[in-house]
């Protein structure tokens, strides 16, 4: 009797497990971050000479289309909003599975300062829950979700389910290519209006907070086992609110410094563009959104630089007489980019 009640209740959990996978992609929000990740990961059949992981900060700025049209070079974002360097490691892996050996990859490091064992649960949704179900995904919630979360992370239906009542024609049918054109990038159009009350060089050093430093290294592991070269960077912003933040460091200038001893001591280029800004003619008041991220005119500068470092220290082939890949021209003509270079 026992075994029979048994029996029947694992195949109610087994049924209805299943009925919440099916519903789940319904439930999730249908955001650009959805869209980029599913096109990048999966459905797009491009090659990606670059690719770029990281959070917000590299999202609005490192812009594809500027190293499309002025060096020729194919690259996608894959950044979302609030990305840990935990989650970037597993994005990367996820990435490598189609990308297996892209000529580099650029990883954002400024969430290396973050102190809580966890990221915010909604800005990893915008990665996680965009991920296809496989062993990485699962490796992924075992080590950037809390414990508790688990079950939301892998039926994101059980997360959503206040959804069914507001869910729209998009939820049914969205549109992923109509984000594709952008290759992940989004900047803000908002001219800051500020100067960087942080502005300037230090020598100070701060320890990296031990998870950040153990996934920092598992990224260099990642990069000597799968034989691409990497480059770490970090992006023009205002450490003040930063510094005064709860489970963040108190020091980011500090902590970067020792972000950058430890790239040096394993032979990986470390490019921090808070500290060259005006080098590359960032212009803090105008080429900023806020105080933390690029806006599309300084996001255009910056990529332009860093395609000329790209072009300097790697192979990188110039695809623009190619045309096979005459639709990143096309794309171009949509982006972001087109708005401010032309």
């Amino acid at each position: 009797m026992y075994r029979k009640i048994i029996c029947k209740s694992c195949i109610l959990i087994a049924v209805l497990v299943a009925v919440l996978a099916v519903l789940s992609p319904l439930t999730i929000y249908k955001t650009a971050h959805r869209a980029k990740l599913i096109q990048g990961l999966y459905d797009s059949d491009d090659d990606y000479d670059v690719l770029m992981i990281g959070s917000s900060h590299m999202n609005g700025g490192l812009d594809p289309n500027v190293l499309w049209k002025q060096y020729g070079i194919t690259s996608f974002n894959y950044a979302t909003g609030g990305q840990t360097l935990e989650l970037s490691y597993f994005i990367l892996r996820e990435a490598l599975k189609k990308h297996e050996k892209p000529g580099a990859v650029v990883v954002d490091v400024f969430y290396s300062g973050m102190t809580n064992p966890y990221g915010e649960s909604g800005l990893l949704s915008n990665a996680i829950d965009n991920l296809k179900l496989s062993r990485n995904k699962a490796e992924a919630i075992f080590n950037c979700v809390p414990p508790g979360e688990w079950p939301f992370y892998f039926l994101p239906a059980l997360k959503y389910h206040f959804r069914w009542s507001s869910l729209t024609a998009q939820d049914f049918n969205f549109d992923l290519s109509a984000y594709y054109y952008s290759k992940g990038f989004g900047a803000g159009t908002t001219r800051w209006g500020k100067d960087d009350a942080t502005y300037g060089s230090t020598d100070r050093r701060l320890a990296i907070p031990q998870e950040s430093l153990e996934y920092l290294q598992k990224i260099v592991d990642l990069s000597r086992q799968e034989g691409f070269p990497l480059i770490l960077v970090n992006f023009p912003a205002d450490y003040t609110n930063y510094n005064q933040m709860d489970g963040w460091v108190n020091d980011c200038e500090a902590m970067l410094n020792s972000v950058a001893d430890f790239a040096a001591e394993r032979g990986v280029p470390f490019l921090d563009y808070c500290d060259s800004m005006e080098s590359i003619g960032i212009d803090f008041p105008n080429d900023m959104n806020n105080a933390s991220h690029l806006n599309q005119w300084g996001a255009c500068k910056l990529s332009s630089a860093f395609g000329a470092y790209l072009k300097q220290h790697y192979q990188l082939e110039d695809h623009r007489s190619d045309p096979a890949y005459a639709q990143w021209d096309r794309d171009y003509l949509l982006s972001q980019a087109h708005d401010v270079l032309d």
